[in-house]
């Protein structure tokens, strides 16, 4: 498994394994961040037991919640498989007092990272969110999609599927059968295309958006039950 690893130490950001290999640009970036209980996450580590679904999100976005509700659906629906959620709030000092009621309130219980001085949000070249990106055991990167319209957790919960299947580790295959689409407007969008009214940029930065290169209880994983 290759990965770029960003581990923070203190205020110090340590990249090790970059590579100038051209696959490299398919290789996602490795970090450590802390979930809500203070505890280390690392995505390398993650990925070991199956794909990880990375959520990039923020209290301050109005598309986040019915995206994340989705992916609640699926970290539910596919982790006896091997699949792991892990939401990412990009909140800063200046909002971070409300990702746990923002969290608790909708009942989510997948696992929560904080980003908090956005090193990881700049790693992998978020602007814009809701932004998800598939990693799959070998972590690279499967797919990435920014913004959220009805329909869009439909190409994602298909891709979750791909990369369930290509993973000798997930036991039986995902029934490619199963996804529910009632659950959305078969009619919708590319969902590789990003549409800005489906994305929300940081209130507090002013410049123009950049492009988007595709590239209760605590629980120990951060997650709230």
């Amino acid at each position: 498994m290759r990965f770029i690893s960003l581990v923070f130490l203190g205020g110090l950001v340590v990249i090790s394994g970059l590579s100038a290999n051209a696959n490299a640009a398919k290789t996602a970036p490795d970090f450590t961040l802390k979930n809500l209980n203070g505890k280390n996450i690392r995505l390398s580590e993650t990925c070991k037991t199956g794909p990880v679904l990375l959520s990039f999100w923020s209290t301050w976005c109005k598309n986040c919640p019915t995206e994340m509700k989705h992916y609640q659906r699926f970290a539910d629906k596919y982790a006896k498989q091997g699949l792991t959620v892990l939401a990412i709030s990009i909140d800063t000092n200046k909002t971070l007092s409300k990702v746990r009621p923002w969290i608790k309130g909708r009942g989510f219980r997948f696992p929560v990272l904080l980003d908090t001085n956005n090193n990881v949000k700049q790693l992998y070249r978020v602007r814009p969110v809701p932004h998800t990106f598939l990693i799959d055991r070998l972590g690279r990167i499967a797919y990435t999609h920014v913004g959220y319209r009805p329909g869009d957790e439909l190409a994602v919960e298909k891709e979750i599927l791909k990369a369930l299947q290509d993973d000798p580790s997930s036991g039986n295959a995902a029934d490619t059968n199963s996804i529910d689409t009632n659950s959305a407007d078969a009619n919708s969008a590319d969902t590789n295309s990003t549409d800005m009214n489906s994305t929300d940029t940081d209130p507090a930065e002013t410049n123009p958006a950049g492009g988007t290169k595709k590239a209760s209880h605590m629980d120990d994983t951060g997650g709230i039950r």
